[in-house]
């Protein structure tokens, strides 16, 4: 490893091991077939991680660390993606052409064959400097139940709860009082 490739990973958003994980181990151990052994693997993931809804599915790819998905464009046999924020451009930047998102793809995939139950493949059909775009395509006359030996038992994501104007009213409250009673203190 060279100090400019170390310098990169150990200051990504990612950190240091999933870096060299994703981006310099399996590359190596996997060599030119990589981009194929990905893409089921982001297939079997999605396995682990089943999720029932484009809300879910949309919270749990931005929790795995894959980066901040967007649905761009869906007709009732394509979905065209988004998949951006600060990981997705550390990435690309490294060398945009050639930076795999096959896991993210077949990920992606998996997720919509389950929610879709249809065979669903999917690609990726653009990279840019701070993202990349996914193509998504199903086939209605399949059926993916067929295809799998077990249906999916739906997962419950944990979304982050934004904080509410009363909440924070309420500390505003408490934080009046307190001042109010260190000032009565002080005298």
């Amino acid at each position: 490893m060279s100090q400019k490739t170390y310098d990169r990973l150990i200051h990504s958003h990612r950190g240091l091991i999933a870096s060299t994980m994703r981006d310099v181990i399996l590359p190596a151990i996997l060599g030119k077939e990589t981009d194929g052994i990905l893409y089921w693997i982001g297939k079997d993931l999605a396995r682990e991680y089943p999720v029932a809804s484009i809300e879910d599915l949309i919270v749990l790819t931005e929790q795995l660390g894959m980066g901040k998905l967007e649905l761009r464009q869906q007709n009732s046999i394509q979905h065209v993606w988004r998949l951006s924020g600060p990981i997705v451009e550390e990435r690309l930047a490294v060398d945009k052409e050639e930076t795999s998102f096959s896991l993210e793809a077949g990920f992606l995939a998996q997720e919509l064959e389950f929610q879709l139950s249809a065979v669903t493949e999917a690609e990726v059909i653009e990279h840019k400097h701070s993202y990349v775009e996914i193509l998504a395509q199903n086939d209605p006359q399949s059926d993916a139940e067929s295809e799998r030996t077990e249906l999916a038992e739906f997962i419950e994501i944990e979304k982050p709860q934004p904080q509410t104007e009363s909440a924070s009213e309420g500390d505003t409250s408490k934080n009046r009082r307190l001042k109010r009673k260190n000032k009565k203190a002080q005298k």
